[in-house]
Formats: C-alpha cells, sequence, structure tokens
C-alpha cells in the first residue's frame, strides 16, 4: 500500500470523528467557545445546558464592554439568586450598581477566584453580599462537571482545553444527543445525571438575576395555588443532613481568611448570610466559629436555624432555594437588627 492510500484511507476512517468534533466547534451548543452580545434565552436547549459561574462572567464582560459599570456584588451558589438587586439596594449607598457573580454549587474557591478577578480588572467592590451555605464550607472545588466546572477566565487550575473537554464530554453522550434531538423527551434524564439544570424564567442581563417572576406573583395572589401537596411533600426529599460536624479543613479556611483579606483590603461593606435549608439542622458552632474569626461576629448572619428552616412553604423547590419574599427578610434583618 502506498503512503498516499495510507493517508487517504485513514483520513476516511477518521472522518466520522472530524464532523463530529466539527459540529460542536462550529455549533458551540454550550456557547462556551465565542463571544455572543446576547445571553441565551431562558428555556433554549443551549441554555439548559450552561454552567452558571462561566455565563456570570461572560455577563459581567458584556455590560463592562457595554460601558456599566459595577461596585457591589452578590456571591454564591444558586441560593444567592432570590436576593434580589431591588432588595439589597434598599440598604446601600444610594446610587450603588448591583451585579449578582453565583456560580451553581458554588465553591468557596470558585468566590476568590471571582473576587480576583475583579481586582485584577481594577474593579473596586465596595458592598459585597456573601451567601454560603453549609454545603459550600466542605464543597469539593475540583468538580468537572460541566455544570459546576471553574472557568478558565478565572481560575489558574483549569485551562482552556480542560474546560471545553468537561463540555465535549456531555456533547458526546448520546443522552445528550437524544435531548438536542428531542429535549422534552430526555429531560428528565438529563436532570437525572447531572447534565442540566431547570433554568429561571426571568434574566435581566444588565444585573445578572435569574428570578421566578410569574411564581413570585402567584405566591403573593394565592400562596396555595402554586404550595399544592404534591409540592410541599416534594421538600421533604432533601439530601440527608450532613454530619454533626465536618470541620472546615485547614485549606478551605485559608480560602476563607483570603477572601477576607480582599474585602478587609479593599474597605468593602459586607456581610455574610448562612441560609436556611429546609429540614436541615443548624450550622455547628465550630464551623461558625471560623466565619466569626476571619469575616467578624458583627459581619455573619447566621439563620441556619432559623424558622424557615422548618417551613416549607418558604422555599420554591428543592428544600433550599428560598422564595425572594423569605430573602428579602433576612437581608432586613441582617442590615438592622442582625443576629
Amino acid at each position: 500500500m502506498t503512503l498516499r492510500r495510507f493517508i487517504l484511507r485513514s483520513l476516511l476512517a477518521l472522518l466520522p470523528v472530524i464532523i463530529f468534533i466539527g459540529t460542536y466547534a462550529v455549533l458551540d451548543p454550550f456557547k462556551v467557545i465565542y463571544r455572543y452580545d446576547e445571553p441565551s434565552a431562558p428555556g433554549d436547549t443551549v441554555a439548559l445546558g450552561h454552567n452558571a459561574g462561566f455565563a456570570s462572567i461572560k455577563c459581567l464582560e458584556r455590560n463592562l464592554k457595554a460601558g456599566r459599570t459595577y461596585d457591589s456584588f452578590i456571591l454564591g451558589s444558586s441560593m444567592s439568586q432570590a436576593y434580589t438587586a431591588c432588595d439589597w439596594s434598599e440598604h446601600l449607598p444610594a446610587g450603588a450598581s448591583i451585579f449578582h457573580l453565583d456560580a451553581s454549587e458554588e465553591t468557596l474557591q470558585g468566590m476568590l477566584d471571582k473576587l480576583r478577578y475583579l481586582h485584577d480588572h481594577g474593579i473596586k467592590v465596595s458592598n459585597a453580599l456573601i451567601i454560603i451555605e453549609e454545603a459550600m464550607l466542605h464543597r469539593d472545588p475540583n468538580d468537572t462537571n460541566f455544570l459546576f466546572v471553574r472557568p478558565s477566565s478565572t481560575t489558574p487550575d483549569v485551562n482552556w482545553v480542560q474546560f471545553q473537554l468537561a463540555f465535549f464530554e456531555v456533547y458526546k453522550n448520546p443522552t445528550f444527543i437524544g435531548y438536542s434531538i428531542a429535549p422534552a423527551r430526555f429531560r428528565s434524564t438529563m436532570l437525572k445525571k447531572r447534565m442540566t439544570t431547570a433554568m429561571l424564567e426571568t434574566h435581566t442581563d444588565s444585573t445578572n438575576e435569574n428570578i421566578f417572576t410569574s411564581v413570585d406573583s402567584l405566591i403573593a395572589a394565592d400562596p396555595d395555588a402554586y404550595f399544592t401537596a404534591k409540592r410541599l411533600q416534594s421538600n421533604y426529599y432533601c439530601p440527608p443532613p450532613l454530619p454533626e460536624c465536618l470541620g472546615i479543613t485547614p485549606e478551605r479556611e485559608r480560602i476563607i481568611e483570603q477572601i477576607a483579606a480582599i474585602m478587609h483590603d479593599g474597605g468593602t461593606d459586607y456581610r455574610v448570610i448562612v441560609p436556611p435549608r429546609f429540614n436541615r439542622q443548624q450550622l455547628h458552632p465550630c464551623d461558625l466559629a471560623v466565619l466569626h474569626t476571619h469575616f467578624g461576629a458583627q459581619r455573619v448572619h447566621d439563620y441556619s436555624h432559623h424558622p424557615y428552616s422548618t417551613d416549607p412553604r418558604a422555599y420554591y423547590d428543592w428544600a433550599a432555594h428560598l422564595t425572594t419574599s423569605r430573602c428579602a427578610a433576612l437581608l432586613h434583618d441582617a442590615y438592622t437588627t442582625g443576629r
């Protein structure tokens, strides 16, 4: 066999692979390769497979490019989204410009990465609202699931190739291929396999907020219409409580110390809120003591023992995501009476 024929046959054998990789590069199904001037519309198959941490950074870059400036940031996991810019602005100086810089299943390291990103880009953080649920204190920052992997633009620990491979692994999964063709049929399977997350219905690009607008209206007008027996029962199927005290590791305590140092060195006025979760025990005193040591007891507001922790109507669903009205109440308490 001649060399020319060998090369030709090899190319033909590899053609399906080349085409498959090429379609990923051309279609950019997760919108993580190219720059986009507009965010994905909620409900799109693309948007349903998005990495919230990456999307937050790209949304910030898009707004900065448009000439907007920000000095106040809400940091945390998806549990931070219901702390709205409107509600928080009531407790900030007039003219404060707010942006949500969140990530799904955010980690302490991911939060530190984002603060360093702001510093490196010359963005002064005058005010910060930091939402730290108990799971975040022990969450592994090196999750390679495409929904949670930290973006390469904010962390030196993940390069561009590693970040893209996390998405390509999902792209070549038969379940995702089926989901791309018939979203309704495969969506529940995608959710079970942690290959997608449900999108909130209203996205405000200028603040990077995602809110259940119609649900909030329904809860305000007729709570019983939303909190049906079936929905309330689903809140009881929450993850089991953490052990009595896992203990914040020295490595994670160093991260907390660095986050606090950035706040202090920058003269940031900040609050740390530990939110309640339904049917979970309160934050253990040993973990709370670590937060007090580095952030200051007067700035840390522990609501893990709040009455909301025994009220399933305080949450949209999944026993974790407080409604906006409950978050507004916690904000008011943190900035007025405190705990």
